[in-house]
């Protein structure tokens, strides 16, 4: 089964025990205002951009300014690398470092916190999940915070 944690905080994710490779997506978005916020993301299978998917860390945002957009791509760039594409509202940074062990997203949640002086909030989408995983809840994430995904695998 698919299972998706949301509303994750820092320690959530910093305390998790989930196996990696498990997870397909993970969202740390940050809040600068009532409708003001930017959200750094990745799947696992590439973002869906056009006709192909693209490989790397991506951002999205709503009513952020170009100045903090700017400082924000430049911040990211300049830790995973990648070619920036700009899309509406998306940015991709095409070939940028991929992870998503609990550490790493963690830790990146907390520097754009600091940085960009932002409440945040996460979430974590996991494939393959079973059913004795979820109830015994192995990768020591909030249970109260896991929605199952219905739909195929």
């Amino acid at each position: 089964m698919r299972l998706r944690y949301w509303r994750l905080g820092i320690t959530d994710v910093l305390n998790a025990k989930y196996p990696v490779e498990k997870a397909n997506h993970w969202d740390i978005k940050c809040m600068q205002g009532e409708y003001q916020h930017f959200g750094v993301f990745w799947y696992k299978y590439g973002t869906p951009a056009n006709e192909a998917p693209v490989y790397g860390i991506c951002i999205y945002y709503n009513e952020i300014s170009q100045k903090s957009i700017k400082d924000l791509v430049e911040f990211l760039q300049s830790k995973f690398g990648g070619e920036i594409i700009y899309e509406k509202s998306r940015i991709f940074l095409r070939g940028s470092k991929e992870f998503a062990d609990p550490k790493s997203v963690g830790m990146l949640a907390n520097e754009l916190s600091m940085e960009f002086k932002a409440p945040v909030e996460l979430t974590i989408e996991f494939e393959k999940v079973t059913e004795e995983e979820k109830e015994q809840n192995t990768f020591a994430l909030p249970s109260e915070k896991a929605l199952p995904i219905v739909g195929p695998d």
